[in-house]
């Protein structure tokens, strides 16, 4: 194995291990599984690594990885529906956008922004899937259009499509109850 490349994956690992934990508790909502998901995704990097294989940008390819692991778990419990799991992801990813955003954080105890994070929780699961997970990605997980492009195999104009659409389609959500 070359020197350079075991740098890099330790760069990876040091640049992207916080964020892919929170990715995965926040999906998960379960610090130890979380902490398994983002450890298994080390070591299935590690592994394609060590085969030979290249990686071009280990943001992306990390959280493809993470993904990945974490739909497998979900289809392993099974005694939840899907469709259970992603409105509860969609419920904690719309929380923390609200709540990573400084001015949010900044009048917190305001009662309207309170009820804007109720009425955020309750609609988001309304949204279809691929609003959701591109909603997430990008004010979850902070991850780019490209970065999201290269997770889920469409371009970045679709990417920042979805964005758009997504977003006005939850205001139009919430401004309809």
């Amino acid at each position: 194995m070359k020197s350079s490349q075991e740098k890099a994956f330790l760069e990876a690992f040091e640049a992207h291990a916080d964020a892919l934990f929170r990715h995965a508790f926040f999906r998960v909502s379960d610090r130890e599984k979380a902490y398994d998901l983002t450890q298994d995704t080390y070591l299935k990097a590690w592994d394609y690594v060590v085969q030979g294989g290249e990686v071009r940008q280990y943001k992306s390819f990390l959280y493809r990885i993470l993904h990945n692991l974490i739909v497998d778990s979900y289809r392993k419990k099974s005694s939840r529906s899907l469709d259970e799991l992603l409105e509860n992801e969609a419920t904690a990813a719309a929380t923390e956008a609200l709540l990573s955003e400084g001015s949010v954080r900044e009048v917190e105890e305001s009662m309207d922004e309170s009820m804007l994070v109720v009425k955020i929780r309750e609609r988001i699961p309304e949204l279809p899937e691929h609003y959701r997970d591109v909603l997430t990605l990008r004010f979850i997980d902070g991850l780019g259009t490209g970065e999201i492009a290269e997770m889920t195999g469409v371009s970045e104009n679709v990417v920042s499509v979805r964005i758009h659409r997504g977003i006005a389609k939850l205001k139009t959500i919430c401004n309809t109850q």
